[in-house]
């Protein structure tokens, strides 16, 4: 029979509570655990992950700052895009002249809401109450454009999937920037 050195047990339980302790603590590992709680106050669990996840910057997010940042980057780039997709639809010569003035009010509202976004990034740091506000009224734009949209008669499912994630984007950063004022 083998003889085991007496130490040898005494350093496994040492030393194993310690792995643990340094990946609990790891920058990933704490980038998760406040991703992970902000998804699980947001609207849509999943949409919240796959959205943050989708910026490598997420990872290195140390607090809420730093997911502020991210989610409000997010909402820009998201209402930007949609705003100018509504607006190559409206400019388009095929689209029916019917549905031009629901499209243009969608452009007015997609500008307020990549207004609000840009509005939200800059205020963090001064003023986290009006850059939390900023980041809820965010998503106007897009109820906006749905509301041009149905009582125009214009039924657009990419349009009106463009308006979830905008509305989305906006709870997301809603809900982190919530956190900063405390």
């Amino acid at each position: 029979m083998a003889m085991t050195h007496p130490l040898i047990p005494a350093f496994f339980l040492l030393i194993t509570p310690l792995l643990f302790l340094t990946h609990s603590l790891s920058p990933a590992h704490a980038a998760s655990e406040l991703v992970e709680g902000v998804c699980h106050e947001s609207q849509n669990y999943a949409f919240c992950i796959q959205a943050l996840e989708s910026d490598p910057k997420t990872p290195a997010a140390k607090d809420y700052m730093d997911l502020a940042v991210i989610s409000l980057n997010l909402g820009i780039s998201n209402a930007t895009d949609t705003r100018s997709y509504i607006n190559d639809m409206y400019e388009s010569p095929g689209t029916d002249p019917s549905k031009k003035p629901a499209l243009k009010g969608c452009i007015s509202g997609y500008d307020g809401a990549v207004g609000s976004f840009k509005s939200a990034l800059g205020e963090l740091k001064q003023d986290p109450l009006t850059a939390n506000y900023d980041a809820k009224v965010a998503g106007d734009g897009a109820v906006s454009c749905e509301d041009q949209l149905a009582s125009g008669g214009v039924k657009d499912s990419s349009i009106s999937a463009r308006n979830q994630f905008t509305l989305s984007l906006s709870n997301i950063a809603d809900v982190i920037t919530t956190h900063l004022l405390h």
